[in-house]
C-alpha cells in the first residue's frame, strides 16, 4: 500500500494518469485515508487546470516559443 512519501513521489505521474493500475489503486486507497495527501493532490490538480486554461487563452510570444524549442533541442550529453 502507498504511503505519503510514495504518493508525493508519484504525484505528477498520478495526475497525468501515467501509473500502472496497481500503483494507481494503492495511491487512490491512500488518498481515501490521508486528508493531507488528498489536499495536496487537489491543489496540484487545480493548479494544473488553471495553468492549462490560461495557456490556452494566451498565445506564447514567438521569441519565447523559439527559446523554449532551442532549450529542448540542447544535447545535454555535452555537459
Amino acid at each position: 500500500m502507498a504511503d505519503c512519501r510514495d504518493t508525493i513521489v508519484q504525484l505528477y505521474a498520478y495526475l497525468d494518469q501515467m501509473l500502472d493500475d496497481d500503483l494507481r489503486r494503492d495511491i487512490d486507497q491512500h488518498l481515501g485515508d490521508c486528508s493531507d495527501c488528498q489536499g495536496r493532490v487537489e491543489f496540484e490538480f487545480s493548479l494544473k487546470a488553471r495553468i492549462r486554461s490560461r495557456a490556452a487563452a494566451e498565445p506564447i510570444p514567438a521569441d519565447l516559443e523559439q527559446r523554449l524549442r532551442d532549450c529542448l533541442d540542447l544535447d545535454l550529453g555535452d555537459e
